[in-house]
């Protein structure tokens, strides 16, 4: 649901590009830019300054770009942990480059390309750049960690909360553990309420040798009181989802039960749940049982 999106700087030349990028992207919005920002500032400045821009709108992007370019951050951009350090002479240049490392999930753009879309494109709903309100995956394990594996790769630390997720033979967790020894992951924190015998012989045997990736991430495993979390979220420092239906795994029945549906949440619900997690381990109504 979170997508990387290559936009070209030559777009700001058009303000209606200028107001996609100040409106449609960010943590709530399921979309980051993916670019070296600095870069792109200064490539996307002179295209502004030899557009054809009303005065008063050519400043207003140019005060942009100039702040951009100063602070070297902004909601709207994020550059993948594995995207970072290539260099190129060019916004085109850098993108191939790019994209030999992972495809984007678009191209803002006006040349013709593979999956490259225009301000037409997106002004009429089209799938590369649509973030739906709500979908859902069949309760198997790869679909469910498939379904949040975009934001897995954009992000270095993954928060799981879910009070009915088990550490014994949990085929979910197994594919989780097996998905994150591929990406930027540092740290994965599950939050639950079971009741778990013999954790640390479990994690042993069951999950240590699926953490011997070239860069080992820690692993903590925190019990929160019963009923003290109801809704079910994965959480980074880059986005968060909720999960309506929680992460367990489950045979098919050809029910609707058979699905779990899942969406973007506000920075504010995801900063409440983890202000409420800091809250009840700093009182001790939760508990780290393990930390690896």
């Amino acid at each position: 649901m979170y997508k990387e999106v290559a936009f070209d700087p030559q777009c700001l030349a058009d303000i209606e590009y200028y107001n996609l990028v100040k409106q449609h992207f960010g943590f709530e919005k399921g979309r980051y830019i993916s670019a070296d920002i600095k870069a792109w500032a200064s490539e996307a400045m002179k295209y502004v300054k030899e557009s054809s821009l009303k005065p008063i709108r050519k400043q207003s992007v140019k005060n942009f770009l100039n702040s951009l370019w100063r602070s070297k951050k902004s909601d709207a951009f994020l550059l993948a942990p594995d995207r970072q350090g290539v260099n190129a002479a060019c916004w085109n240049d850098w993108r191939n480059r790019q994209e030999a490392i992972r495809q984007f999930s678009c191209v803002v753009t006006e040349s013709i390309g593979n999956r490259h879309i225009c301000i037409d494109h997106i002004n009429e709903g089209c799938d590369l750049w649509s973030i739906p309100q709500s979908d859902f995956v069949l309760r198997t394990p790869p679909n469910i960690v498939n379904a949040f594996f975009p934001l897995i790769i954009l992000s270095r630390e993954l928060i799981l909360v879910d009070q009915y997720f088990m550490l014994a033979s949990n085929p979910v967790l197994i594919e989780l553990f097996n998905a994150i020894g591929r990406t930027p992951i540092r740290r994965l924190t599950v939050v639950t309420s079971m009741d778990t015998s013999k954790i640390g012989y479990t994690y042993d045997t069951e999950y240590r040798s699926l953490n011997l990736g070239p860069v080992r991430f820690g692993f903590k495993w925190i019990k929160a009181p019963d009923k003290f979390f109801h809704e079910r979220y994965v959480i980074s420092e880059t986005g968060a989802m909720r999960f309506g239906q929680g992460f367990k795994a489950d045979v098919q029945k050809g029910v609707h039960a058979d699905r779990v549906y899942f969406n973007i949440i506000s920075n504010e619900e995801a900063a409440t749940t983890i202000s409420d997690l800091d809250r009840a381990l700093a009182s001790k109504l939760a508990v780290v049982e393990l930390d690896i």
